[in-house]
């Protein structure tokens, strides 16, 4: 490591034009701010997408350090957290440009990166900028970080090959202002990757077949916070876009009655996962400042 440091800048209003918000880079537009630190185990559930309880760390770990950091990082991605290598398709966009929005810690910044995808991160005010901050100086890897304010992306048109949107923990639904800003940034035939929470979940379906389940066993709270959605609600938000994509993943046994355990969990999770993944491209014919019609 060559001591590269990575200096986040708050902008009041739109980021200036022109202005490198990037890594590193020093503005007189920049001010400090003093953010709340997270509880941890609350942004370790969240990195590894479970119900809210103690600490997923390792006993012994003391939070935001190095190995904090690493083992969360470690963990995501495995077991439960397996599905994500395909589909982040981490390690199939090297050169690409992508822009990373919901980025937890930075872990899948910090992947796409290694594998030589162009990184930027935009953070809005449900992020944690000084903890993806002091995950990110950790390692000499060109992460850009942008901050958003509103719904309005300060991006030039076509920008990115790829979106990457993690709206698992977002306060608010998709809304058509976003979708369209999304359709801004992106290169005529670009991808937008997302993961929402499922609607159609394994609680869903418990709560439809076992009115009763209260009597004999309490289920784990959901592990997503974001508001719940459907294929085909996120086909009409994501009117303009084409070749739509989507499937569920994501779920544990500890999250599913006893008798519900014993069939297969990948299966399982196809039909009763409790992650939406979704993908979309901007058709190809579309022009740079193509105007994305609002959803029905």
């Amino acid at each position: 490591m060559d001591g590269t440091r990575y200096q986040l800048k708050l902008f009041i209003g739109d980021a200036p034009s022109g202005t490198d918000s990037g890594v590193g880079a020093a503005s007189s537009h920049s001010f400090s701010v003093q953010w709340p630190t997270p509880d941890p185990a609350e942004l370790a559930n969240r990195e590894l997408i479970r119900p809210f309880g103690p600490s997923p760390a390792s006993r012994g770990i003391v939070p935001y350090t190095a190995a904090w950091y690493d083992e969360l990082e470690q963990k995501r991605y495995q077991q439960h957290g397996a599905w994500l290598n395909t589909a982040l398709e981490f390690g199939r966009h090297p050169g690409e440009s992508l822009l990373l929005l919901g980025p937890g810690i930075g872990s899948d910044a910090l992947r796409y990166t290694r594998t030589g995808t162009q990184v930027t991160i935009g953070l809005t005010h449900a992020d944690y900028p000084e903890v993806v901050r002091q995950n990110l100086e950790r390692h000499a890897l060109p992460v850009q970080i942008e901050n958003i304010i509103g719904h309005e992306l300060p991006f030039m048109d076509g920008t990115f090959d790829i979106v990457m949107w993690n709206a698992l923990f977002d306060d608010q639904p998709p809304e058509p202002a976003r979708i369209r800003e999304l359709f801004r940034v992106l290169k005529a035939g670009g991808k937008v990757i997302g993961l929402f929470p499922a609607r159609y979940d394994a609680g869903y379906w418990q709560d439809l077949f076992l009115p009763l389940q209260w009597l004999y066993w309490h289920r784990p709270a959901d592990p997503a916070t974001g508001p719940k959605t459907s294929v085909s609600q996120l086909r009409r938000t994501f009117a303009g876009f084409e070749s739509f994509k989507a499937a569920k993943r994501h779920l544990r046994r500890s999250e599913l009655p006893h008798p519900w355990r014993i069939l297969p969990l990948v299966v399982l999770q196809r039909f009763l996962g409790r992650v939406l993944v979704f993908k979309a491209f901007k058709p190809l014919s579309a022009r740079t400042g193509f105007s994305l019609p609002l959803a029905a």
